[in-house]
């Protein structure tokens, strides 16, 4: 296990946090009027001042909070409420009120209760219902669908254009682009008979694994490792122990959301012929606080973390828990360690 977070770290500390400050001071939105194209192909005008934000579903409060937009917001996902990341960039968020969750549905009546200005909603289940319904209350919403690495940045420039601050979405991008490329120069020199093979296991358990449609296939692809189950499609697939043993994948990352044991199936002996297995290369999506296997900003920190993992020697001359702490400080104004976070990956 690791902590984050060092003494060298507290000047520029109290530089960003003073520009961070700044930044958020209220009043600083624009309020002209702006109409934009939300990812669910709806326009939506806006002609007011945007201080009054819902958010349905975590990849919008940590795109929310990643723009530094956190001091606006009314009403909270219930998991996002507990998410221990948020909790630390914003201690007031035990206050603020939660509103449901998309998988067992978002309560309409509190939403509409708390006034907002702009709700931001997902593209899936009962996303769209809920904006035409908000409509018909006079309530602004958005609809986001982060699943790609482009599709972050997306939602990120649709909220920041709907909040009046287009420029902090540019900010975000920016610090995103700049750990991406630092992967992409390293991982470019290998050649093919060099890439491992990768297995990502599911929330849902070992043999659900991310198809070639998921965000967790394009982090694979970018740190330089093939994802096994790069020719599926649609949502997280379920597999056999059979498929899993033929696909015989170098490496396997467990998602940090699978709290379910995997112990008995990882030393089952028919498994132990695999190569990440017998080679003890399993690993779990790293951060405690909040995941990196996830449609984020922090997806960008997963791909660095996967890349040298696979390729440490890549990766020499380079602090990795460095980088790790000035991207949250960056995000967040906080390192890692300040946050009380740890990047423990081994799992065997």
């Amino acid at each position: 296990m690791v902590k984050a977070g060092r003494s060298w770290l507290r000047s520029l500390m109290a530089i960003l946090g003073l520009i961070l400050m700044v930044a958020l001071l209220p009043g600083r939105g624009w309020s002209g009027a702006r109409t934009l194209e939300d990812m669910a192909g709806r326009t939506v005008t806006l002609t007011g001042e945007v201080n009054r934000i819902v958010t349905t579903f975590k990849p919008s409060s940590l795109c929310l909070f990643s723009l530094g937009l956190q001091e606006k917001l009314v009403g909270i996902d219930t998991s996002s409420k507990r998410d221990r990341l948020l909790k630390a960039v914003m201690p007031g968020l035990s206050k603020v009120t939660g509103v449901g969750s998309k998988s067992l549905d978002i309560n309409f009546e509190t939403v509409v209760a708390l006034k907002p200005d702009l709700v931001i909603l997902y593209a899936q289940k009962n996303g769209l219902e809920l904006a035409n319904r908000l409509e018909t209350m006079g309530i602004k919403s958005i609809i986001i669908l982060p699943e790609s690495f482009d599709s972050v940045k997306t939602s990120l420039e649709i909220i920041a254009a709907a909040a009046g601050v287009p420029g902090r979405a540019r900010k975000v991008e920016k610090i995103m682009d700049g750990v991406l490329d630092m992967v992409e120069k390293r991982v470019q020199t290998l050649s093919p008979d060099r890439r491992k093979t990768g297995y990502f296991a599911s929330p849902r358990g070992l043999f659900s694994t991310a198809t070639g449609s998921m965000l967790q296939d394009e982090i694979f692809t970018r740190a330089g490792v093939i994802n096994v189950a790069h020719d599926l499609n649609g949502y997280f697939q379920d597999i056999s122990p059979e498929q899993f043993m033929t696909w015989n994948p170098d490496m396997v990352i467990l998602s940090q959301h699978l709290h379910q044991r995997v112990d008995n199936k990882l030393n089952d002996p028919a498994l132990r012929r695999v190569t990440a297995i017998s080679k003890k290369a399993v690993y779990r999506s790293p951060c405690d606080l909040a995941p990196w296997d996830f449609p984020s900003p922090l997806a960008a920190l997963g791909t660095l973390w996967l890349a040298n993992k696979a390729y440490p020697g890549l990766f020499e001359g380079i602090d990795i828990n460095r980088e790790i702490d000035l991207f949250h400080i960056r995000l967040f104004g906080k390192s890692l360690g300040d946050m009380n976070g740890n990047i423990n990956d081994q799992v065997y």
